[in-house]
């Protein structure tokens, strides 16, 4: 006990032997992460409807006639088709605005006047 009276032997100068708590955080060593480029992002988008200008932007695509009215009986109908034929399909519906079951009652109308 000698030398041990009122801690006479601790040295306040020297630094704690226990590390603090969080130390290691700070040492951590970090990954660079490469930024977005930001034209790149809005052009993506863009391409999608979002954009961050406070303009007034005009839709590309004609307003479409929605859904049937609530007294018309409609089913639905899974059918296969081409790629392509379903991409014109969709043109022609946003061009003219219209659902796609009004395309497809005017194809079958042009199929029987020209069978007749």
């Amino acid at each position: 006990m000698a030398g041990k009276f009122l801690n006479l032997d601790d040295d306040d100068l020297d630094p704690p032997l226990a590390p603090k708590i969080g130390s290691g955080l700070k040492s951590k060593p970090k990954k660079p992460r490469p930024k977005a480029d930001a034209t790149a992002v809005a052009a993506a988008g863009k391409a999608h409807g979002f954009d961050r200008s406070t303009e007034v932007v005009v839709p590309v695509q004609a307003q479409r006639r929605g859904r049937p009215p609530l007294n018309e009986v409609m089913t639905y109908w899974r059918i296969y088709v081409s790629a392509e034929f379903r991409e014109e399909l969709n043109k022609l519906r946003d061009e003219e605005g219209r659902r796609l079951n009004d395309v497809l009652v005017d194809m079958l109308a042009a199929y029987r006047k020209s069978k007749t």
